[in-house]
């Protein structure tokens, strides 16, 4: 039977992979950050990428206020990176427990061992069901671990990429 509602949707979706990054962002009270891995790119001309932010977060009311983003894609052994920033109410501040710089465009937190990083600046805010779509312009984009496998999301679980034969 085709089941749509919440859980069947759920079930459906953890069967699609997704990249994992950490959105930080400088607030009032400072740097944050979250895990998220409901992000895309949109456009190549301006570059143009988009994240979903459920509204019941911290980040998304420090996102209310901003005019700027910061989204580090991280590595297949950042499994502790992507936890740590995934808590909702962590006991210690993440930013006291990893390498981070401020980014020389915005000044939002680049976590330095991320694989890759794009500094975004704040272009829309799409309120949709229960979560808000934060799109920005990348204005900054570097690789910093072009050796590394990107991390990956599916069933519930934190994975890397295997790379398939080439064809032929």
């Amino acid at each position: 039977m085709w089941n749509a509602s919440g859980e069947g949707f759920r079930d459906v979706m953890r069967h699609f992979p997704t990249g994992v990054t950490v959105l930080t962002t400088t607030g009032p009270a400072g740097p944050h950050g979250m895990t998220a891995n409901a992000f895309m790119s949109v456009s190549l001309h301006p570059p143009t990428v988009l994240a979903a932010v459920h509204r019941d977060t911290v980040t998304h009311g420090i996102l209310q206020s901003v005019t700027g983003f910061t989204v580090n894609i991280l590595a297949a052994d950042q499994t502790e990176l992507a936890l740590l920033f995934a808590r909702s109410d962590p006991e210690e501040d993440p930013f006291l427990q990893v390498p981070w710089r401020p980014s020389p465009v915005t000044g939002n937190p680049v976590l330095t061992q991320s694989l890759a990083v794009l500094d975004c600046s704040l272009r829309q805010r799409v309120t949709v069901a229960d979560h808000t779509l934060v799109i920005g312009t990348a204005t900054d984009a570097r690789i910093q671990r072009p050796e590394a496998d990107p991390m990956v999301f599916s069933r519930r679980t934190f994975q890397t990429v295997t790379k398939a034969p080439s064809p032929g």
